[in-house]
């Protein structure tokens, strides 16, 4: 993806592929409403006020064929979102509509834009900075309604609110140990080392409390994967078809009746889950049992949480000891526990030292609630408290803020041991550039093509 050209307007369909009620097509710059113009009848006699949508016919001028209604609506910039001159003619969603339309656009003169275009403009034109370009990005392809929230946060700014504070002290203290080593000979006041180190310690602390907040970030947006494990009949798929909340795993009481592994999306607490059901691994002749017993131990060793799952009348057979012994649970769930001389949870103490324990039943939901909470209470371990307004979701941003980090601490750590302020303001500089980096300032040109190619044509 090239640099995009300020002197061109580009074009593009803003909605799905597909046929829908409405349909929007985008222009964004110079000649935005010119060659909007262009399609709609009587174009001499128009004239539009910004931020104010009209009713239009949009015609072929060659042909003075009308393709369809429209709504137009005319944004001046630099007051739009890229901007530019923004236009937006919202017609009847057929995708026959829309691709006619823009190909009169084109032929009148637009050039076709290219994924993410809009929102680079929107960036280089200093609307937006990169997080929230990239929070763009992640709002549109959300799943979860937590994602959504987590993103519309990031989209309004709020990465960039919780770091530029921090980047205006580091501003502050390079400006001072400049002015240091500069002008010493105009014996200035001594540098008051307990209070710089102070102020040092507070930005690392507000640095790693948002590269903290990755942790879960990252489970938000790439999701967990969770395998359900067990020996043959003990409701494995049971419990899968019961988290999900619909029959999607075939369950008998025949043991080994799941032969392959099957997964499906589902959301706890807003954070995207694959619930993988395994086959039961136990020692079997059948030639498409054991191939599905090796599928399992394929997917227990891809999941990131591993649920074992046991069957209230059962006493663990050493079959299931050795099992579990193999692999690193992380929760043990007692099913059935609907039925008479139900397994007490002390039981599995010997196995679940650290895994917490759930009594549930697949049959009649009972447990379930607590099953779910159990599984986000360890999702969210170790995370810590107050970071909702700014949870790092992006591996970009968590690297950059790591480099930012060492590079305060090793300044620090420098002026602690009486170094010049030159050793420290070098390790400064360095930890402002790279918080640069995460919106944008100190990227080159190469790098911010590449994150707006992974956007969709028409944003």
């Amino acid at each position: 993806m090239s640099r995009p050209d300020s002197t061109t307007t580009i074009a593009a369909i803003a909605t799905p592929q597909g046929a829908g009620g409405i349909g929007i097509l985008r222009l964004s710059g110079p000649d935005a409403l010119p060659l909007a113009l262009r399609l709609l009848r009587n174009p001499d006699n128009l004239s539009f006020l910004p931020n104010q949508s009209v009713f239009h016919l949009i015609v072929n001028q060659e042909t003075d064929e009308v393709i369809d209604e429209a709504i137009v609506t005319y944004y001046r910039g630099p007051h739009s979102f890229t901007g530019e001159d923004v236009v937006e003619i919202a017609c009847h969603g057929s995708p026959v509509v829309l691709a006619e339309v823009l190909r009169l656009l084109i032929a009148a003169g637009a050039v076709a834009a290219q994924a993410g275009e809009f929102s680079m403009r929107a960036f280089l034109n200093q609307r937006i900075d990169l997080t929230q370009a990239e929070a763009i990005n992640d709002l549109i392809h959300a799943q979860t309604r937590f994602q959504a929230r987590v993103a519309a946060r990031q989209v309004r700014g709020e990465v960039s609110r919780q770091l530029q504070p921090i980047k205006e002290g580091l501003i502050e203290l390079i400006v001072h140990f400049e002015s240091t080593v500069e002008f010493v000979e105009d014996d200035l006041d001594p540098l008051n080392l307990s209070l710089h180190l102070a102020r040092m310690d507070e930005y690392a602390k507000r640095l790693e409390r948002l590269s903290s907040s990755y942790r879960l970030g990252r489970l938000i947006r790439t999701g967990v994967r969770l395998a359900l494990i067990g020996l043959p009949n003990v409701g494995k798929s049971s419990i899968f078809n019961a988290l999900l909340g619909f029959d999607r795993a075939i369950v008998t009481h025949v043991p080994g009746t799941t032969r392959d592994t099957l997964s499906e999306g589902l959301s706890i607490e807003g954070i995207p889950l694959t619930l993988v059901d395994t086959a039961g691994i136990r020692e079997t002749e059948d030639v498409v049992e054991r191939i599905g017993v090796e599928r399992t131990k394929s997917a227990i060793a891809d999941a990131d949480l591993i649920v074992a799952v046991v069957d209230s009348q059962s006493r663990l057979s050493p079959e299931e000891t050795s099992l579990f012994e193999q692999f690193p649970i992380d929760l043990f769930v007692i099913n059935k526990c609907d039925l008479p001389d139900a397994m007490p949870a002390e039981a599995l103490r010997p196995l679940s030292v650290d895994a917490p324990v759930v009594r549930a039943s697949a049959l009649t939901g009972d447990g379930l609630a607590e099953l779910r909470e159990a599984i986000h209470r360890h999702l969210v371990a170790g995370v810590g408290a107050g970071i909702e307004d700014a949870i790092i979701t992006n591996e970009r941003h968590y690297a950059a803020l790591e480099q930012a980090l060492a590079s305060l601490r090793q300044a620090r750590q420098d002026l602690a041991a009486g170094f010049t302020e030159e050793i420290a303001l070098t390790h400064l500089h360095q930890a402002l550039r790279s918080l640069g980096i995460i919106t944008g300032e100190t990227l080159i040109g190469d790098i911010i093509n590449q994150i707006f190619s992974t956007f969709c044509i028409g944003k």
